[in-house]
């Protein structure tokens, strides 16, 4: 008698374009079954187009409101793997920013990534093995002027991914935490951030098919945090510097 085994499922965030649509590509040709998750119905069309899958289930939730959350978690089955990787760049001057943009911009990008996990992990403990893997950034380990809301939920997400992965190690549960820095997706024109396009050296840019090869790898290995691409490996221990700091500042700068 052949038994056939059901496939691995992943729930991801944000996949309609950059990295969530590129890590639905990338578990589609491992054959999984995905549950993707968009906040705009017609991204998350163009997003379906251009990943021609057909195991899939679509949910259009606003991940910045504690409510979209809750309902998810019942609306998704507990997977085997969960992509936290829904988000937005937030720009602006420390002060400019309503209370309302502050607080949807940190439950997105971090408070509500911690609800949707907690929400799963009663049950992912029963499983044999699971995984969680959340997109962080570089600027969780790094000064991010006129930037500071995002960099620090994307810092405050990163702690929270490590401390996790320690505590789940022995349940069998690896917990990634990835930190890429600039990666070729609409993300930043979406932002207003068109200026970074030109400015920031070509060098400096990864793709965003290896931010997921390169965390995929970290997560199977059970890593608890990776930074993808060679060159901000290379720069890591000289992000807290002044002078790299500094140059940093430098190259970003939007000229008024």
């Amino acid at each position: 008698m052949t038994i056939i085994k059901p496939k691995p499922t992943a729930l991801i965030t944000g996949f309609s374009s950059g990295i969530g649509l590129a890590y639905a590509k990338y578990l589609a040709s491992k054959d999984w079954d995905l549950h993707l998750v968009s906040h705009d119905e017609s991204r998350a069309e163009i997003g379906l187009k251009a990943l021609n899958y057909s195991n899939t289930n679509v949910y259009l939730y606003d991940l910045s409101k504690p409510e979209s959350i809750k309902e998810l978690s019942k609306s998704i089955p507990t997977p085997n793997l969960i992509v936290a990787n829904a988000g937005i760049t937030k720009y602006g001057e420390a002060g400019t920013l309503s209370s309302n943009e502050k607080l949807d911009l940190f439950y997105l990008l971090c408070n509500g990534v911690i609800d949707l996990i907690e929400s799963y992990l009663p049950e992912m403990k029963k499983q044999n093995s699971a995984r969680i893997v959340i997109i962080s950034s570089i600027g969780a380990i790094t000064p991010m002027p006129k930037s500071s809301i995002y960099a620090a939920a994307k810092s405050a997400v990163h702690s929270y991914g490590e401390s996790l992965s320690k505590e789940l190690k022995d349940r069998n549960i690896s917990v990634t935490v990835s930190l890429p820095g600039y990666v070729r997706t609409k993300a930043h024109k979406r932002a207003g951030l068109d200026h970074l396009i030109k400015k920031v050296p070509s060098w400096m840019w990864i793709e965003a098919d290896q931010v997921v090869k390169e965390t995929e790898k970290a997560s199977l290995k059970g890593k608890s945090n990776i930074i993808p691409g060679l060159v901000y490996k290379l720069v890591r221990p000289f992000l807290q510097m002044a002078l790299a700091n500094s140059l940093w500042n430098r190259i970003t700068r939007r000229r008024t």
